[in-house]
């Protein structure tokens, strides 16, 4: 199956599915067997019977019939060709009157299947609508995509939050579980229907269609991935679709009588890309949880080595310690001594000048009474008083001597 036949959410597959509409080539609908419908469905009805069922097919020439065809046809995806689309005049002027198109058709379509079919096919031409606007298909698809938010907001489901729709970026975020439980909570007179015009099958689809419409709103304006789609579609949808206690036999049987191959296709190889970028990823962390433990070991010897010459160097330190401590003391000591030194070099220093200032002064004036002796004519008084006071200084010299230690 193709991206252009995905079952909308909430369409049951199998072979009580009634046969739709699908759109041709040029944009024109005819009847066709659905990709659910067993195709000999028409055929055994004859030709004749098969040509009386084929309704007429619509001309869509604008934005107006192909809204006014996807709310009316039961197709249970819009099916237009880009060729066509590209035809179609999208002014400024027009947005008035098909926002309010939609707003009128709204409240035919309780189960939101039409904004489904018109962001389905948005997405499914495979254009960058906010980067393309320049394109021959992005003005038409951002038209389609900005009134499907219009017939969203028009909805009980999302009233509160069309500023969230318009604005991804915009607080508080709104949850796929959060949207499920509203949806939910929806009730025919939420609707303005009665209870027989929205039972519990409609309820359903309408919780169906919210959270793949909301998701890919998310796709198009390009604020999910792929991961994050299908996450959100198992979380809010898919898990609640599989069986109960579902076997192995089951389980196969289910799976293998799956006929949207390429739906299970994108799925399985988006999770086997995630799981081989997982592998990846934790193969990059064991080797760097490896490297880490490489670096540990390393740093744990080196750690060893540091702390041994640590302890070596706070020996050291410690026997340095107790050396300034010892030789403080030492210090402490000779400043002691040189001051009690300083104070005996003092005395004997005073005491010494004193006599020798006495010897000095006792041999001048004998000195000087052996010059008056020898002016005066008398040589032999002046020669006693010479070697009297050489006698004198002789004795002195010789104490100085001894009190130096002999060194002079």
């Amino acid at each position: 199956m193709s991206n252009e036949t995905i079952p909308e959410p909430g369409a049951e597959s199998g072979p009580g599915d009634p046969v739709s509409a699908t759109a041709t080539g040029d944009g024109i609908a005819s009847a066709t067997p659905t990709d659910n419908a067993p195709a000999a469905s028409v055929a055994e009805e004859g030709p004749h019977q098969a040509k009386s069922k084929a309704k007429p097919k619509p001309i869509i020439t604008s934005v107006e019939d192909l809204l006014t065809f996807a709310y009316e046809s039961n197709t249970r995806l819009l099916e237009f060709s880009k060729e066509a689309l590209k035809k179609l005049a999208i002014t400024d002027e027009g947005i008035a009157s098909q926002s309010a198109l939609v707003r009128s058709l709204a409240p035919t379509d309780p189960t939101l299947s039409t904004p489904f079919k018109l962001l389905q096919y948005a997405a499914r031409q495979g254009v960058p609508l906010k980067r393309a606007e320049n394109g021959d298909l992005a003005p038409a698809l951002n038209r389609l995509f900005d009134l499907a938010v219009v017939a969203l907001g028009h909805s009980p489901v999302f009233r509160v939050w069309v500023n969230q729709l318009v604005d991804p970026r915009k607080g508080p975020q709104l949850s796929t579980e959060h949207l499920r439980n509203m949806a939910r909570q929806v009730c025919a007179d939420d609707l303005g229907l009665s209870p027989e015009q929205f039972k519990t099958a409609e309820s359903e689809r309408l919780v169906k269609n919210a959270i793949a419409c909301y998701g890919l709103l998310r796709v198009l304006q390009r604020e999910w991935t792929l991961d994050q789609f299908i996450d959100a579609s198992y979380g809010s949808v898919w898990r609640y679709e599989a069986p109960e206690a579902t076997g192995l036999e089951r389980a196969a049987s289910e799976v293998g009588a799956s006929r949207d191959l390429d739906v299970l296709g994108i799925v399985g190889a988006n999770y086997l890309t995630r799981i081989a970028r997982l592998e990846r990823q934790v193969t990059q962390l064991e080797r760097e949880a490896s490297a880490a433990q490489n670096r540990e070991t390393r740093l744990r010897g080196e750690l060893s080595t540091v702390k041994e010459r640590e302890q070596s160097a706070m020996a050291r330190a410690d026997a340095f310690s107790a050396d300034v401590v010892r030789l403080q003391k030492e210090l402490a000591a000779e400043r002691d001594n040189r001051v009690v030194d300083k104070s005996h070099m003092t005395d004997d220093y005073e005491t010494l000048r004193t006599r020798i200032i006495r010897r000095l002064g006792g041999e001048i004036d004998l000195l000087t009474d052996g010059l008056h002796a020898l002016r005066n004519g008398a040589p032999n008084v002046a020669e006693e008083f010479l070697d009297r006071s050489l006698l004198a200084l002789t004795r002195e010299v010789e104490q100085l001597k001894d009190a130096s230690g002999g060194f002079a």
